[in-house]
């Protein structure tokens, strides 16, 4: 896959006449993956290739940074979805005020024409971009023959007959659905961080842990224990993360934190790409650390004989 981080130079870069969508495309989930696929198969069946036009940062950050969202999928995490739906080529517009305050029009001739000389456009039923929103599919039929693109409008996917959205996900999230999460985005729920210091305690209990730093601006699941994979290096392991503030020891500040069976804690480690499978159980204060020890390895029980049944 390939990737550009400038979009004022793409012309000798970008296929002819490719098959492009647009978005956020934040937590790429069941839905984005319906359009997706939808963009890679008719790139297929044209010879031609699929291209992603996505935005950094999200454009809510900058419209309305005062109540713009938290992010299901940083940059990072959703280009590595991309690369597994195989699209061919990804452009990432740095989002800016001027661009939140182009007209749908200009938008099509400079960019979507004028740059990426796109052949057909597919997006979701309720895609919009440029100034008010007025890039909306029905502006987008009225424009298509003057500019000579083709245009594909996906039905939302659904799930409990309402239409999944990022939003929606947030929310379920935030509440704790953590199971419901999971089923509309159709994958786990990613969390790329660094290694930062701890404070040893899990090594206390037997559990050693790698503490880890995500980015300020990802939104991470509630507190509690969770069954989840880390890739580190191209290995994957896995374990069970820890979200929460360590009450039990009196903890105040948030900790987030991976322990991996069979994994050796003193490996040298930078970066640590958690996957987020199952909620096991809500973060708890114990009256001692033996009785937090034997919940954990209670825990732990669950969070194997889980990988266990998906067989890995």
């Amino acid at each position: 896959m390939e990737v550009f981080l400038d979009i004022e130079n793409l012309s000798s870069a970008v296929s002819k006449k490719p098959m492009v969508t647009l978005g956020t495309f934040d937590g790429v989930h069941l839905g984005h993956q319906a359009i997706i696929k939808r963009l890679c198969q008719k790139a297929k069946e044209t010879g031609r290739k699929s291209l992603m036009v996505t935005y950094e940062p999200h454009p809510q950050s900058v419209v309305a940074p005062e109540s713009a969202p938290k992010i299901l999928t940083t940059l990072e995490e959703k280009l590595y979805f991309l690369r597994k739906l195989n699209v061919d080529q990804v452009v990432i517009i740095n989002f800016k005020k001027n661009l939140a305050q182009q007209k749908a029009r200009q938008f099509v001739e400079e960019i979507l024409v004028g740059k990426l000389n796109a052949g057909d456009l597919i997006i979701g039923y309720d895609h919009a971009f440029g100034k008010n929103r007025e890039g909306k599919p029905e502006f987008l039929n009225k424009v298509k023959s003057k500019y000579g693109f083709g245009l594909e409008i996906i039905s939302p996917v659904k799930n409990t007959d309402l239409p999944i959205k990022s939003s929606r996900i947030r929310e379920e999230l935030k509440n704790g659905e953590f199971s419901k999460v999971i089923k509309m985005l159709g994958h786990s729920y990613p969390i790329w961080g660094t290694k930062i210091p701890g404070q040893g305690l899990g090594g206390t209990l037997g559990y050693p842990t790698i503490n880890l730093k995500a980015g300020e601006r990802k939104l991470l699941p509630p507190d509690g224990v969770y069954a989840a994979k880390a890739k580190i290096e191209d290995k994957t392991w896995t374990g069970m993360m820890y979200q929460g503030k360590k009450p039990t020891f009196g903890g105040k500040s948030p900790t987030l934190e991976i322990h991996l069976f069979d994994f050796n804690p003193a490996q040298k480690t930078e970066r640590v790409c958690l996957f987020v499978e199952k909620w096991i159980r809500e973060d708890m204060k114990f009256d001692s650390s033996e009785k937090l020890r034997n919940q954990i390895e209670q825990d732990e029980k669950i969070a194997k004989n889980y990988f266990f049944k998906k067989g890995g």
